[in-house]
């Protein structure tokens, strides 16, 4: 009687007629990956050209500065290529001496890869065959916010190579009065960088029969700030408002990537810029 039973590893390379066959994949992505790449066609780094990549698609994606690769990444299945580049798209806007438009993209679909660091292989390989290439994978670029209470942390190599642009015209945001809460919660979310300031005041109903003591915040948030005719710009929206609230309490503070704001005097390390208002 013939035994249905499995082989042993062993006497498996002695069946007549049967082999087994391992696809290595990590090593035809290390061969053919790069090379792929060469073959796509630069698109520029746009909104226009983001959405155009079909939702949840995943993979490898290289990102281009005046021609040159400077970032290699890839994305899983949460978050697609839309979700990576338009993140990317934002980090690259208003900062100094960068301009968006000479930045583009590369993106390969790979369909199954989940047991691979396809970003490594890319790395390791593309800087085989080109020396110095991708520098942004190593100096911070794409970092989550670090926190409040961690602006004592170095800045990352390309924030200080390319610093946010504070002092840039915001043509959205119109000269005239203005309520402060309203004021800093549209610029936090427009500006393509990070802004956070003290979560009091951020506008919220109060309490029925609720005392103004019971708030302290209530009347900061309903100050109204004055902005000028001249080109508006986030360095200019802060001084204003720090021109409204009381002297030796408030302070905004500029960082290569980001600006702050809160009801606190400090000097930073780090810090580029720091507005305080200027006594009378």
């Amino acid at each position: 009687m013939v035994s249905d039973n499995m082989p042993s590893v062993n006497d498996q390379e002695n069946i007549p007629g049967y082999k087994e066959y391992e696809l290595d994949v990590e090593q035809i992505l290390r061969n053919e990956l790069p090379g792929f790449f060469e073959g796509i066609p630069p698109a520029a780094l746009t909104m226009k050209n983001i959405v155009a990549i079909p939702r949840h698609a995943k993979g490898a994606y290289l990102l281009l500065h005046n021609g040159s690769p400077v970032y290699a990444g890839k994305t899983d299945t949460r978050h697609g290529f839309r979700d990576r580049l338009k993140r990317h798209h934002g980090t690259l806007a208003h900062r100094v001496g960068l301009d968006p438009g000479d930045v583009s993209f590369k993106a390969a679909r790979v369909m199954v890869f989940s047991n691979f660091d396809v970003e490594a292989i890319l790395i390791n390989e593309m800087r085989k065959r080109l020396p110095g290439s991708l520098p942004w994978n190593d100096s911070g670029f794409g970092s989550n916010d670090p926190g409040h209470r961690r602006e004592g942390q170095e800045p990352a190599k390309f924030d200080l190579e390319w610093p946010v642009d504070v002092d840039r015209h915001l043509d959205w945001i119109k000269p005239g009065s203005h309520n402060l809460s309203g004021l800093l919660a549209l610029l936090k979310n427009r500006l393509p960088y990070l802004l956070r300031y003290q979560p009091q005041l951020v506008n919220r109903k109060s309490k029925k029969g609720a005392s103004p003591a019971s708030d302290p915040f209530r009347e900061v948030r309903e100050t109204m700030v004055c902005l000028s005719d001249a080109p508006i710009s986030t360095k200019s929206v802060l001084k204003a408002v720090i021109d409204t609230l009381p002297a030796n309490q408030w302070q905004a503070t500029i960082f290569p990537n980001r600006a702050i704001l809160y009801r606190a005097i400090e000097n930073y390390r780090y810090a580029t810029d720091i507005i305080r208002k200027k006594q009378s």
